[in-house]
């Protein structure tokens, strides 16, 4: 569920200290932590559902946590290989 915008909601009760923290979306402007990928113009990004056998998720879990890279790069880069894209 999105945060709703109370504004300010502390001014004229001091029992609510800190509570707009709590309901007041961060301002975008203040939050050096998120980067905005950068998308190609000539590439477009589609998602696309994969099923797998839960036995198969967990071996490329256990696989990717020995790598030190998430399932869906080790899967696109297996990918990449075999069919040479």
């Amino acid at each position: 569920m999105a945060k709703k915008n109370l504004g300010d909601i502390e001014d004229n009760n001091k029992n609510l200290g800190g509570v707009s923290a709590l309901f007041n979306s961060p301002s975008k402007e203040n939050n050096p932590k998120e980067e905005k990928q950068v998308v190609q113009p000539d590439e477009e990004i589609v998602t696309y559902p994969l099923r797998l056998k839960k036995s198969s998720l967990k071996a490329l879990k256990i696989l990717g946590a020995q790598r030190g890279i998430t399932v869906k790069e080790l899967i696109l880069s297996v990918v990449e290989k075999e069919y040479e894209v």
